[in-house]
Protein backbone atom coordinates (compact mmCIF):
# COMPACT_ATOMS: atom_id res chain seq x y z
CA UNK A 1 0.00 0.00 0.00
CA UNK A 2 1.49 3.34 -1.05
CA UNK A 3 0.54 6.92 -0.27
CA UNK A 4 2.44 9.92 -1.71
CA UNK A 5 2.15 13.66 -1.17
CA UNK A 6 4.67 16.52 -1.39
CA UNK A 7 4.29 19.84 0.41
CA UNK A 8 5.94 23.22 0.64
CA UNK A 9 3.98 24.86 3.47
CA UNK A 10 2.75 28.43 3.60
CA UNK A 11 4.03 30.64 6.40
CA UNK A 12 1.01 30.12 8.65
CA UNK A 13 0.10 26.48 9.19
CA UNK A 14 -2.23 25.28 11.91
CA UNK A 15 -2.01 21.81 13.35
CA UNK A 16 -5.18 20.05 12.35
CA UNK A 17 -5.90 18.20 15.54
CA UNK A 18 -4.39 20.57 18.04
CA UNK A 19 -5.91 23.87 17.04
CA UNK A 20 -3.74 26.94 17.70
CA UNK A 21 0.04 26.68 18.03
CA UNK A 22 1.60 28.70 20.90
CA UNK A 23 3.33 31.94 19.85
CA UNK A 24 6.65 30.72 21.26
CA UNK A 25 6.66 28.05 18.56
CA UNK A 26 6.62 30.41 15.67
CA UNK A 27 9.94 29.45 14.10
CA UNK A 28 10.02 27.09 11.16
CA UNK A 29 6.76 25.19 11.35
CA UNK A 30 6.01 22.65 8.63
CA UNK A 31 3.30 20.02 8.76
CA UNK A 32 1.70 17.34 6.66
CA UNK A 33 -1.29 15.12 7.46
CA UNK A 34 -1.63 12.14 5.13
CA UNK A 35 -5.02 10.82 3.94
CA UNK A 36 -6.52 8.13 6.21
CA UNK A 37 -5.88 4.51 5.22
CA UNK A 38 -7.17 1.20 6.53
CA UNK A 39 -4.55 -0.88 8.33
CA UNK A 40 -6.31 -4.11 9.14
CA UNK A 41 -9.47 -3.05 10.97
CA UNK A 42 -8.03 0.34 11.99
CA UNK A 43 -8.47 3.55 10.02
CA UNK A 44 -5.14 5.28 10.57
CA UNK A 45 -3.77 8.74 9.87
CA UNK A 46 -0.09 9.67 9.72
CA UNK A 47 0.97 13.19 10.60
CA UNK A 48 4.49 14.62 10.34
CA UNK A 49 5.40 17.96 11.91
CA UNK A 50 8.60 19.95 12.08
CA UNK A 51 9.72 22.68 14.41
CA UNK A 52 13.03 24.52 14.68
CA UNK A 53 14.00 25.25 18.27
CA UNK A 54 16.73 27.86 18.64
CA UNK A 55 18.93 27.26 21.68
CA UNK A 56 22.30 28.52 22.86
CA UNK A 57 25.03 25.88 22.74
CA UNK A 58 28.66 26.73 23.53
CA UNK A 59 27.99 30.44 23.27
CA UNK A 60 26.29 30.30 19.88
CA UNK A 61 22.71 29.97 18.66
CA UNK A 62 21.89 26.57 17.22
CA UNK A 63 18.70 25.60 15.45
CA UNK A 64 17.64 22.06 16.45
CA UNK A 65 15.08 20.66 14.03
CA UNK A 66 12.50 18.50 15.80
CA UNK A 67 10.53 16.07 13.67
CA UNK A 68 7.44 14.40 15.14
CA UNK A 69 5.88 11.43 13.36
CA UNK A 70 2.49 10.45 14.79
CA UNK A 71 0.27 7.54 13.75
CA UNK A 72 -3.22 7.69 15.25
CA UNK A 73 -6.76 6.50 14.63
CA UNK A 74 -8.64 8.83 12.35
CA UNK A 75 -11.07 11.27 13.96
CA UNK A 76 -13.76 9.32 15.77
CA UNK A 77 -15.69 12.30 17.12
CA UNK A 78 -15.98 15.09 14.59
CA UNK A 79 -17.45 17.42 17.21
CA UNK A 80 -14.44 17.24 19.50
CA UNK A 81 -11.74 16.32 16.94
CA UNK A 82 -10.58 13.71 19.44
CA UNK A 83 -7.89 11.27 18.36
CA UNK A 84 -6.97 7.85 19.63
CA UNK A 85 -3.31 6.80 19.62
CA UNK A 86 -2.27 3.57 17.94
CA UNK A 87 -0.06 1.43 20.16
CA UNK A 88 2.99 -0.69 19.46
CA UNK A 89 3.85 0.85 16.11
CA UNK A 90 7.04 -0.09 14.28
CA UNK A 91 8.30 2.60 11.90
CA UNK A 92 10.96 2.18 9.26
CA UNK A 93 12.13 5.74 8.54
CA UNK A 94 14.39 6.91 5.73
CA UNK A 95 15.32 10.61 5.82
CA UNK A 96 16.75 12.08 2.62
CA UNK A 97 18.28 15.52 1.91
CA UNK A 98 19.06 16.09 -1.74
CA UNK A 99 20.53 12.82 -2.99
CA UNK A 100 21.87 11.76 0.42
CA UNK A 101 20.22 9.28 2.78
CA UNK A 102 20.80 10.78 6.23
CA UNK A 103 18.90 8.31 8.41
CA UNK A 104 17.67 4.78 7.75
CA UNK A 105 16.47 3.30 11.03
CA UNK A 106 13.72 1.16 12.54
CA UNK A 107 11.85 2.48 15.61
CA UNK A 108 9.35 0.81 17.94
CA UNK A 109 6.93 3.25 19.57
CA UNK A 110 4.48 2.17 22.27
CA UNK A 111 2.32 5.27 21.75
CA UNK A 112 2.69 5.61 17.99
CA UNK A 113 4.68 8.84 18.39
CA UNK A 114 8.26 9.11 17.10
CA UNK A 115 10.27 12.24 17.92
CA UNK A 116 13.58 12.92 16.16
CA UNK A 117 15.88 15.83 17.06
CA UNK A 118 18.26 16.86 14.27
CA UNK A 119 21.13 18.86 15.78
CA UNK A 120 23.76 20.74 13.71
CA UNK A 121 27.38 19.76 14.47
CA UNK A 122 30.82 19.62 12.87
CA UNK A 123 30.45 15.93 12.00
CA UNK A 124 30.38 15.26 8.28
CA UNK A 125 28.45 12.02 8.84
CA UNK A 126 25.18 11.82 10.74
CA UNK A 127 25.53 9.98 14.04
CA UNK A 128 23.03 8.85 16.65
CA UNK A 129 23.23 10.33 20.13
CA UNK A 130 21.57 9.18 23.34
CA UNK A 131 17.84 8.83 23.72
CA UNK A 132 15.96 10.92 26.23
CA UNK A 133 12.43 11.41 27.48
CA UNK A 134 11.21 15.03 27.35
CA UNK A 135 8.13 16.86 26.13
CA UNK A 136 8.04 17.66 22.45
CA UNK A 137 6.67 20.88 20.96
CA UNK A 138 3.35 19.04 20.62
CA UNK A 139 3.24 18.63 24.39
CA UNK A 140 3.79 14.89 24.10
CA UNK A 141 6.08 13.34 26.71
CA UNK A 142 7.82 10.65 24.74
CA UNK A 143 11.22 9.10 24.22
CA UNK A 144 13.21 11.14 21.74
CA UNK A 145 15.94 10.09 19.34
CA UNK A 146 18.79 12.53 18.86
CA UNK A 147 20.85 12.78 15.67
CA UNK A 148 23.61 15.22 14.84
CA UNK A 149 25.51 16.14 11.71
CA UNK A 150 26.84 19.01 9.64
CA UNK A 151 23.95 18.67 7.19
CA UNK A 152 21.42 19.74 9.83
CA UNK A 153 22.75 23.30 9.66
CA UNK A 154 20.68 23.65 6.52
CA UNK A 155 16.97 24.03 6.12
CA UNK A 156 15.13 23.41 2.88
CA UNK A 157 13.33 20.30 1.74
CA UNK A 158 13.66 17.07 3.75
CA UNK A 159 12.15 13.96 2.16
CA UNK A 160 10.74 11.10 4.24
CA UNK A 161 10.05 7.50 3.30
CA UNK A 162 8.08 6.00 6.19
CA UNK A 163 6.93 2.39 6.36
CA UNK A 164 4.52 1.15 9.04
CA UNK A 165 5.52 -2.44 9.81
CA UNK A 166 3.43 -3.24 12.92
CA UNK A 167 0.45 -1.79 14.83
CA UNK A 168 -1.26 -2.77 18.13
CA UNK A 169 1.37 -5.46 18.75
CA UNK A 170 5.03 -5.71 17.84
CA UNK A 171 4.35 -9.32 16.88
CA UNK A 172 1.65 -8.19 14.44
CA UNK A 173 3.76 -7.95 11.29
CA UNK A 174 1.65 -6.47 8.52
CA UNK A 175 1.32 -8.64 5.45
CA UNK A 176 1.03 -5.46 3.39
CA UNK A 177 3.15 -2.72 5.10
CA UNK A 178 1.95 0.84 4.57
CA UNK A 179 4.41 3.09 2.75
CA UNK A 180 4.42 6.88 2.80
CA UNK A 181 6.56 9.35 0.88
CA UNK A 182 6.37 13.01 1.79
CA UNK A 183 8.39 16.18 2.03
CA UNK A 184 8.69 18.69 4.87
CA UNK A 185 10.15 22.16 4.33
CA UNK A 186 12.24 23.72 7.09
CA UNK A 187 13.30 27.34 7.06
CA UNK A 188 16.78 28.28 5.88
CA UNK A 189 17.99 31.71 7.04
CA UNK A 190 21.00 33.46 5.50
CA UNK A 191 22.26 36.90 6.51
CA UNK A 192 24.14 39.33 4.26
CA UNK A 193 25.90 42.48 5.47
CA UNK A 194 25.68 45.44 3.12
CA UNK A 195 27.31 48.84 3.62
CA UNK A 196 24.84 51.60 2.83
CA UNK A 197 26.38 55.02 2.33
CA UNK A 198 23.66 56.66 4.44
CA UNK A 199 22.68 54.01 7.00
CA UNK A 200 25.99 52.18 7.42
CA UNK A 201 26.26 48.40 7.92
CA UNK A 202 22.88 46.69 7.60
CA UNK A 203 22.20 42.97 7.89
CA UNK A 204 19.64 41.81 5.33
CA UNK A 205 18.26 38.31 5.78
CA UNK A 206 16.69 35.80 3.39
CA UNK A 207 14.53 32.93 4.62
CA UNK A 208 13.68 30.15 2.19
CA UNK A 209 11.80 26.89 2.67
CA UNK A 210 12.68 25.11 -0.56
CA UNK A 211 16.46 25.15 -0.96
CA UNK A 212 19.60 27.09 -0.04
CA UNK A 213 20.37 30.49 -1.52
CA UNK A 214 22.98 30.26 -4.28
CA UNK A 215 23.25 33.96 -5.15
CA UNK A 216 22.42 37.29 -3.51
CA UNK A 217 22.70 40.86 -4.72
CA UNK A 218 21.64 44.24 -3.37
CA UNK A 219 21.43 47.30 -5.62
CA UNK A 220 22.15 50.37 -3.51
CA UNK A 221 20.63 52.71 -6.11
CA UNK A 222 17.33 50.99 -6.87
CA UNK A 223 17.14 49.33 -3.40
CA UNK A 224 16.42 46.04 -5.16
CA UNK A 225 17.12 42.78 -3.33
CA UNK A 226 17.81 39.82 -5.62
CA UNK A 227 18.34 36.18 -4.64
CA UNK A 228 18.09 32.77 -6.25
CA UNK A 229 17.84 29.11 -5.28
CA UNK A 230 17.59 25.79 -7.18
CA UNK A 231 14.24 24.72 -8.61
CA UNK A 232 13.58 22.09 -11.29
CA UNK A 233 11.26 23.62 -13.86
CA UNK A 234 9.24 20.61 -14.97
CA UNK A 235 5.64 19.53 -14.65
CA UNK A 236 6.37 16.91 -11.98
CA UNK A 237 7.95 19.51 -9.67
CA UNK A 238 5.08 21.96 -10.24
CA UNK A 239 2.54 19.27 -9.38
CA UNK A 240 4.35 18.46 -6.13
CA UNK A 241 4.81 22.09 -5.02
CA UNK A 242 1.96 23.70 -3.13
CA UNK A 243 3.65 27.10 -2.77
CA UNK A 244 7.05 28.71 -3.04
CA UNK A 245 7.64 30.84 0.02
CA UNK A 246 10.49 33.32 0.51
CA UNK A 247 10.94 35.91 3.24
CA UNK A 248 13.16 38.97 3.42
CA UNK A 249 14.32 40.28 6.79
CA UNK A 250 14.73 44.06 6.72
CA UNK A 251 16.35 45.71 9.77
CA UNK A 252 14.16 48.43 11.22
CA UNK A 253 17.30 50.57 11.30
CA UNK A 254 17.30 50.65 7.49
CA UNK A 255 14.84 53.44 6.75
CA UNK A 256 15.05 53.29 2.95
CA UNK A 257 13.49 49.82 2.95
CA UNK A 258 10.70 50.53 5.45
CA UNK A 259 8.35 51.44 2.62
CA UNK A 260 4.62 50.79 2.58
CA UNK A 261 4.62 48.64 -0.57
CA UNK A 262 7.02 46.43 -2.56
CA UNK A 263 7.17 45.03 -6.06
CA UNK A 264 8.27 41.39 -6.34
CA UNK A 265 9.21 39.34 -9.38
CA UNK A 266 9.87 35.66 -10.00
CA UNK A 267 12.20 34.93 -12.90
CA UNK A 268 11.51 38.38 -14.31
CA UNK A 269 7.71 38.17 -14.12
CA UNK A 270 5.98 40.60 -11.77
CA UNK A 271 3.92 38.89 -9.08
CA UNK A 272 0.43 40.01 -8.03
CA UNK A 273 0.28 42.43 -5.11
CA UNK A 274 -1.59 39.84 -3.03
CA UNK A 275 1.49 37.59 -2.96
CA UNK A 276 3.62 40.16 -1.10
CA UNK A 277 2.81 40.76 2.57
CA UNK A 278 4.53 42.94 5.20
CA UNK A 279 4.89 41.78 8.82
CA UNK A 280 6.07 44.56 11.16
CA UNK A 281 5.24 42.79 14.42
CA UNK A 282 8.76 41.67 15.38
CA UNK A 283 11.05 43.97 17.34
CA UNK A 284 14.21 44.11 15.22
CA UNK A 285 13.27 43.17 11.67
CA UNK A 286 10.46 43.74 9.23
CA UNK A 287 9.46 40.47 7.57
CA UNK A 288 8.44 40.67 3.91
CA UNK A 289 6.67 37.48 2.76
CA UNK A 290 6.55 36.44 -0.87
CA UNK A 291 4.22 33.47 -1.29
CA UNK A 292 3.79 32.16 -4.85
CA UNK A 293 0.90 29.76 -5.36
CA UNK A 294 0.97 26.59 -7.41
CA UNK A 295 -1.36 28.17 -9.96
CA UNK A 296 1.03 31.08 -10.43
CA UNK A 297 3.98 28.68 -10.77
CA UNK A 298 2.01 26.72 -13.36
CA UNK A 299 1.27 29.87 -15.35
CA UNK A 300 4.90 30.96 -15.21
CA UNK A 301 6.02 27.50 -16.31
CA UNK A 302 3.65 27.35 -19.28
CA UNK A 303 4.36 30.87 -20.55
CA UNK A 304 8.11 31.18 -19.97
CA UNK A 305 11.33 29.56 -21.05
CA UNK A 306 14.12 29.08 -18.52
CA UNK A 307 17.75 28.38 -19.29
CA UNK A 308 18.53 27.33 -15.72
CA UNK A 309 16.77 25.26 -13.07
CA UNK A 310 16.47 28.00 -10.49
CA UNK A 311 14.08 30.56 -9.07
CA UNK A 312 15.25 34.16 -9.16
CA UNK A 313 13.31 36.47 -6.87
CA UNK A 314 13.56 40.24 -6.64
CA UNK A 315 11.97 42.62 -4.16
CA UNK A 316 12.18 46.40 -4.33
CA UNK A 317 10.20 49.40 -3.06
CA UNK A 318 7.31 50.42 -5.29
CA UNK A 319 8.26 53.99 -4.39
CA UNK A 320 10.60 55.64 -1.90
CA UNK A 321 7.68 57.08 0.10
CA UNK A 322 5.61 56.75 2.16
CA UNK A 323 7.36 54.79 4.86
CA UNK A 324 5.20 52.68 7.14
CA UNK A 325 5.50 51.01 10.53
CA UNK A 326 3.37 49.36 13.20
CA UNK A 327 3.46 50.24 16.91
CA UNK A 328 4.83 47.76 19.44
CA UNK A 329 1.34 46.75 20.56
CA UNK A 330 0.26 46.15 16.96
CA UNK A 331 -2.70 48.52 17.26
CA UNK A 332 -1.61 51.45 15.09
CA UNK A 333 0.12 51.91 11.77
CA UNK A 334 1.91 55.13 10.81
CA UNK A 335 2.51 56.23 7.24
CA UNK A 336 5.19 58.91 6.95
CA UNK A 337 6.36 61.03 4.02
CA UNK A 338 7.76 64.45 3.09
CA UNK A 339 8.34 66.61 0.04
CA UNK A 340 11.75 66.81 -1.62
CA UNK A 341 15.02 66.13 0.20
CA UNK A 342 15.61 66.84 3.88
CA UNK A 343 18.56 69.22 4.25
CA UNK A 344 20.26 70.88 7.19
CA UNK A 345 19.62 74.58 7.65
CA UNK A 346 16.18 74.35 6.04
CA UNK A 347 12.57 74.13 7.15
CA UNK A 348 10.85 70.87 6.28
CA UNK A 349 7.39 69.36 6.75
CA UNK A 350 6.68 65.78 7.76
CA UNK A 351 3.30 64.36 6.69
CA UNK A 352 1.76 61.34 8.36
CA UNK A 353 -1.39 59.29 8.78
CA UNK A 354 -2.37 57.42 11.95
CA UNK A 355 -4.28 54.23 11.10
CA UNK A 356 -5.99 51.55 13.19
CA UNK A 357 -4.69 48.11 12.19
CA UNK A 358 -7.65 46.38 13.87
CA UNK A 359 -10.01 48.36 11.61
CA UNK A 360 -8.16 47.50 8.37
CA UNK A 361 -5.99 50.61 8.43
CA UNK A 362 -8.85 53.06 8.96
CA UNK A 363 -7.70 56.61 9.89
CA UNK A 364 -8.32 57.22 13.57
CA UNK A 365 -8.28 60.27 15.85
CA UNK A 366 -6.04 59.59 18.87
CA UNK A 367 -3.60 61.67 20.95
CA UNK A 368 0.09 61.14 20.20
CA UNK A 369 3.59 62.48 20.81
CA UNK A 370 6.06 63.07 17.98
CA UNK A 371 9.78 63.49 18.77
CA UNK A 372 12.86 63.97 16.62
CA UNK A 373 16.24 62.59 17.74
CA UNK A 374 19.76 63.02 16.41
CA UNK A 375 22.56 60.97 17.97
CA UNK A 376 20.03 59.97 20.69
CA UNK A 377 19.45 63.65 21.60
CA UNK A 378 15.94 65.08 21.28
CA UNK A 379 15.89 68.17 19.05
CA UNK A 380 12.18 68.75 18.29
CA UNK A 381 8.82 67.50 19.57
CA UNK A 382 5.10 67.87 19.09
CA UNK A 383 1.94 66.66 20.82
CA UNK A 384 -1.45 66.52 19.20
CA UNK A 385 -4.51 64.54 18.17
CA UNK A 386 -4.51 62.90 14.75
CA UNK A 387 -7.17 64.01 12.27
CA UNK A 388 -8.82 60.61 11.78
CA UNK A 389 -9.65 61.74 8.26
CA UNK A 390 -9.00 60.11 4.87
CA UNK A 391 -9.10 63.55 3.28
CA UNK A 392 -6.62 65.34 5.57
CA UNK A 393 -3.28 64.07 6.87
CA UNK A 394 -1.35 65.36 9.87
CA UNK A 395 1.85 67.37 9.47
CA UNK A 396 4.77 68.72 11.47
CA UNK A 397 6.78 71.72 10.27
CA UNK A 398 10.23 72.00 11.79
CA UNK A 399 13.63 73.61 11.21
CA UNK A 400 16.65 71.36 10.74
CA UNK A 401 19.68 72.94 12.46
CA UNK A 402 22.77 73.49 10.34
CA UNK A 403 24.88 71.16 12.49
CA UNK A 404 22.59 68.16 11.98
CA UNK A 405 23.25 65.68 9.21
CA UNK A 406 22.93 61.95 8.63
CA UNK A 407 20.34 59.82 10.46
CA UNK A 408 17.38 61.57 12.10
CA UNK A 409 15.04 59.33 14.09
CA UNK A 410 11.33 60.19 14.00
CA UNK A 411 9.51 58.67 17.00
CA UNK A 412 5.76 58.40 17.52
CA UNK A 413 4.99 57.64 21.16
CA UNK A 414 2.08 57.05 23.53
CA UNK A 415 -0.59 56.81 20.88
CA UNK A 416 -3.98 56.84 22.60
CA UNK A 417 -2.12 57.00 25.92
CA UNK A 418 -0.56 53.55 25.59
CA UNK A 419 3.09 53.15 26.61
CA UNK A 420 3.39 50.27 24.11
CA UNK A 421 2.00 52.27 21.20
CA UNK A 422 5.37 53.44 19.89
CA UNK A 423 7.10 53.26 16.52
CA UNK A 424 10.14 54.98 15.02
CA UNK A 425 11.57 55.72 11.59
CA UNK A 426 15.21 56.49 10.75
CA UNK A 427 15.38 59.06 7.94
CA UNK A 428 18.30 60.86 6.27
CA UNK A 429 19.29 64.53 6.42
CA UNK A 430 21.67 65.60 3.60
CA UNK A 431 21.40 62.32 1.71
CA UNK A 432 24.56 61.03 -0.01
CA UNK A 433 24.55 59.66 -3.53
CA UNK A 434 25.45 55.93 -3.55
CA UNK A 435 26.88 56.05 -7.06
CA UNK A 436 29.65 58.39 -6.02
CA UNK A 437 30.53 56.74 -2.75
CA UNK A 438 30.02 52.99 -3.18
CA UNK A 439 33.01 50.69 -3.25
CA UNK A 440 35.38 53.23 -1.81
CA UNK A 441 38.02 50.90 -0.36
CA UNK A 442 40.53 52.19 2.23
CA UNK A 443 44.04 52.84 0.90
CA UNK A 444 45.65 50.35 3.29
CA UNK A 445 43.64 47.50 1.68
CA UNK A 446 44.78 48.57 -1.79
CA UNK A 447 48.36 48.95 -0.56
CA UNK A 448 48.25 45.45 0.94
CA UNK A 449 46.96 44.04 -2.36
CA UNK A 450 49.79 45.71 -4.28
CA UNK A 451 52.47 44.50 -1.88
CA UNK A 452 50.96 41.01 -1.94
CA UNK A 453 50.98 40.98 -5.76
CA UNK A 454 54.69 41.91 -5.65
CA UNK A 455 55.43 39.15 -3.13
CA UNK A 456 56.37 41.58 -0.34
CA UNK A 457 53.79 40.35 2.19
CA UNK A 458 52.23 36.88 2.83
CA UNK A 459 48.81 35.59 1.79
CA UNK A 460 47.50 36.22 5.31
CA UNK A 461 47.86 39.99 4.89
CA UNK A 462 45.80 39.90 1.68
CA UNK A 463 43.16 37.75 3.41
CA UNK A 464 43.07 40.31 6.24
CA UNK A 465 42.11 42.98 3.72
CA UNK A 466 39.38 40.79 2.20
CA UNK A 467 38.00 40.05 5.68
CA UNK A 468 37.80 43.81 6.30
CA UNK A 469 35.85 44.31 3.06
CA UNK A 470 33.35 41.62 4.11
CA UNK A 471 32.99 42.99 7.62
CA UNK A 472 32.48 46.51 6.28
CA UNK A 473 29.81 45.36 3.84
CA UNK A 474 31.75 46.31 0.70
CA UNK A 475 31.92 42.70 -0.43
CA UNK A 476 28.59 40.91 0.05
CA UNK A 477 28.68 37.21 0.97
CA UNK A 478 26.70 35.19 3.50
CA UNK A 479 27.87 36.09 6.99
CA UNK A 480 28.48 32.43 7.79
CA UNK A 481 30.94 32.14 4.91
CA UNK A 482 33.42 34.52 6.46
CA UNK A 483 34.16 32.52 9.58
CA UNK A 484 36.97 30.23 8.45
CA UNK A 485 40.35 31.17 7.02
CA UNK A 486 42.30 29.26 4.38
CA UNK A 487 44.94 31.17 2.43
CA UNK A 488 45.99 28.08 0.52
CA UNK A 489 42.84 28.30 -1.61
CA UNK A 490 43.91 31.58 -3.24
CA UNK A 491 44.86 30.93 -6.89
CA UNK A 492 48.09 32.52 -8.06
CA UNK A 493 46.42 34.38 -10.92
CA UNK A 494 44.40 36.45 -8.45
CA UNK A 495 47.66 38.25 -7.62
CA UNK A 496 47.67 39.64 -11.15
CA UNK A 497 44.20 41.15 -10.66
CA UNK A 498 45.25 42.55 -7.27
CA UNK A 499 48.26 44.18 -8.90
CA UNK A 500 46.13 45.76 -11.65
CA UNK A 501 43.77 47.11 -9.02
CA UNK A 502 46.62 48.54 -6.93
CA UNK A 503 48.01 50.22 -10.08
CA UNK A 504 44.64 51.75 -10.95
CA UNK A 505 44.04 49.62 -14.07
CA UNK A 506 40.68 48.39 -12.69
CA UNK A 507 38.37 50.33 -10.36
CA UNK A 508 37.28 49.51 -6.81
CA UNK A 509 33.90 48.18 -7.86
CA UNK A 510 35.33 45.77 -10.45
CA UNK A 511 37.85 44.44 -7.94
CA UNK A 512 35.23 44.06 -5.16
CA UNK A 513 32.74 42.29 -7.44
CA UNK A 514 35.45 39.96 -8.71
CA UNK A 515 36.56 38.96 -5.21
CA UNK A 516 32.92 38.61 -4.13
CA UNK A 517 32.37 36.13 -6.98
CA UNK A 518 35.52 34.15 -6.18
CA UNK A 519 34.42 33.77 -2.56
CA UNK A 520 30.97 32.60 -3.56
CA UNK A 521 32.32 29.89 -5.88
CA UNK A 522 34.86 28.81 -3.28
CA UNK A 523 38.13 29.82 -4.99
CA UNK A 524 38.84 32.12 -2.04
CA UNK A 525 37.92 31.01 1.47
CA UNK A 526 38.02 33.68 4.17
Amino acid sequence: MNSRFFIIPVFLIGLLFLGLVPDSLGHGLGSETMPPVMIGNTEATLEVNSFTNYVDIDGGEVGIKQITINLFESFIDMNSNAVEPINNVTFQVELIKGDTILINETFQRDDGVLIMNLTPSNNEDVRVLERETVASFLGLASEQYNFEGEIFENGGLYEFKITVITINSYDNLLMDPVNYELGISIEETTRYNINDVNYGIQSLGIITYFDQIIDFEYNDQTKEIKFSFPFEWNQKTIDQTTVIHGEVLVPKTFGDLLVSKYIATLNGLELPESMVNIDDFSADDRLVHVVVSQNELQEIFLTSQFNEDLILMTIKPESALPLSGVTENGQFKIKLWWDGELKSGQTSILHYDVLDTFLRDKPIAVPYELKLFHNEKEIQNKTGISTGSKMQSDSFEFFIPTDISGILVVKFENLDGSKLANVEFPIIIDRKNPSSTSYQIPNWVKNNAGWWADGQIPDSAFVQGIQFLIKDGIIIVPVSESTAQNESNIPEWIKTNAGWWADGQIDDKTFAKGIEFLIKIGLIVV
